[in-house]
């Protein structure tokens, strides 16, 4: 089946397209004569860096600075330095528990923002202090350009900034406007020394220019008439900006900053699925992402309240997978809501206040399943002929095995009314440890005029497809 490898795209219609991917990604072979064009490779499994020991407390955010040697996180109320040994350091008190932080490293200080409350951590001696200055006027985000932290005015269309070096000071005329549409600032983001300020539904870019009066000028020439959804979901990546979008016409598309326009990256499949979200009453406002990139992929990795499963975007690619855990036999979305580079580690934090790694030689969940999920296109021909299969036969990795049990194994099912209903799992081997030229068959697969295949390994093993062969009459 030539076109078995291939992205998440499972459309409302699915007599369409159903095709999905879950904890895999395709990936492209760079150069020709490989045995296909593409494969699909497992994402990283997890690892615990830093359990938990305060309980279940949701975490609020994570941030290291640009050397990757200072790591901080709050969870709950609490803000806590980490070490590279994975031991927590508390650093202060948050007057707030609950709902996303805002935070930024800059030269001398870390800040933590949470809405009405600010707060500075000196670097190098580690003192913690509120921020009391008569100007600040709060901010549900932070961001650093210049040597000036920015902040946005909570509901207004006003930003402001620090004194230089220094977000405990605060000079009351150091604000400015973002007035070229009618809405509230929402967001922000630095991208090619560029500060971009999102609004509800336009974006305006504002230069670091040095003046003496104010030192950021809005860029004239730039109007992006798409605003930003979720304040989260602004996110630096590839030399560029992608954020989850919103405009007067509607909202749920994801877009990157390409030459200060707005590209559209998401497909239609993606915004089908946001869009029964929100229509679902869920509160996309509060959809975060993180970026990342490892092994040669740049990643955008979006979590929306209300799915089952968390979308990542592949630049390398540009296609989209999905990832999640199998939970009772369902998926949920993946655990990691915050990340950040540190210690030569990814890094991921989630709905509780464990730190885990992403660890490429990881095949489980830090002891959870990984399920490794395919679900392919379609197959049938243009008159719908009914097709008779023979042997559907998986080529992909074999040989690894499993300690203390013979072999590993790969499942397999079918459905014949588009992804509807499904007949039974079946099992094939995935060989014992070091039987590199197992095979993984199913044989004597029945007949149907429209068949999509499912194929899942969720053993402790390696797993990567590189296509899938069907003897079809």
């Amino acid at each position: 089946m030539s076109n078995f490898v291939g992205p998440s795209y499972q459309l409302n219609t699915r007599k369409a397209d159903v095709q999905r991917v879950v904890n895999m990604l395709p990936v492209m072979n760079e150069v020709p004569g490989g045995k296909s064009a593409a494969y699909m490779k497992s994402v990283p499994g997890l690892e615990v860096f830093s359990a938990y020991s305060g309980g279940l407390v949701v975490a609020r955010g994570m941030i290291a600075n640009t050397a990757g040697t200072v790591m901080a996180i709050v969870i709950g109320d609490k803000l806590y330095a980490v070490g590279y040994d994975g031991v927590r350091a508390l650093l202060g008190t948050l007057a707030t528990s609950t709902g996303h932080v805002g935070m930024k490293v800059g030269l001398n200080q870390l800040v933590v923002v949470d809405g009405p409350n600010g707060y500075v951590v000196a670097l190098d001696t580690g003192v913690f202090t509120q921020i009391t200055d008569p100007a600040w006027l709060g901010s549900n985000t932070v961001d650093y350009l210049g040597g000036y932290f920015t902040f946005i005015d909570p509901d207004t269309q006003t930003f402001y900034i620090s004194a230089l070096e220094d977000a405990l000071t605060f000079d009351a005329l150091e604000f400015a406007t973002a007035n070229s549409s009618p809405d509230k600032l929402v967001g922000q983001s630095v991208t090619s020394k560029s500060l971009v300020l999102f609004g509800q539904v336009a974006t305006e870019v504002w230069q670091e220019t040095g003046a003496t009066d104010f030192p950021f000028e809005k860029n004239t020439g730039v109007y992006i008439e798409v605003g930003l959804m979720a304040a989260f979901t602004a996110k630096d990546l590839d030399n560029s900006t992608f954020w989850l979008g919103k405009d007067e016409r509607g909202a749920g598309i994801v877009y990157k900053l390409e030459g200060f326009r707005a590209v559209r990256v998401s497909t239609m499949a993606i915004e089908q699925t946001i869009q029964r979200a929100i229509s679902e009453g869920n509160d996309v406002s509060t959809a975060v992402a993180y970026t990342y990139q490892q092994g040669g992929h740049s990643f955008y990795v979006l979590q929306i309240p209300g799915l089952d499963t968390t979308w990542t975007y592949d630049v390398s690619s540009k296609q989209w997978h999905e990832r999640a855990e199998l939970v009772n036999g369902d998926y949920e979305q993946h655990r990691g809501r915050f990340h950040c580079y540190c210690f030569d580690k990814h890094l991921i934090i989630g709905d509780d206040d464990i730190i885990y790694e992403y660890d490429v030689d990881a095949n489980t969940n830090a002891g959870d399943v990984l399920v490794r999920d395919r679900i392919s296109p379609h197959s049938s021909v243009p008159d719908l002929r009914r097709v008779s299969y023979g042997t559907f036969e998986l080529d992909c990795t074999v040989g690894y095995g499993i300690a203390g049990q013979a072999q590993a194994s790969v499942m397999m099912r079918y459905s014949d009314d588009g992804g509807f209903e499904w007949n039974g799992w079946r099992t094939a081997t995935l060989g014992a440890i070091g039987e590199k030229t197992a095979r993984a068959r199913f044989l004597r697969n029945g007949s149907a005029r429209d068949r999509v295949w499912h194929t899942r390994c969720t053993d402790d093993v390696p797993f990567a497809i590189v296509a899938a062969s069907i003897a079809a009459t």
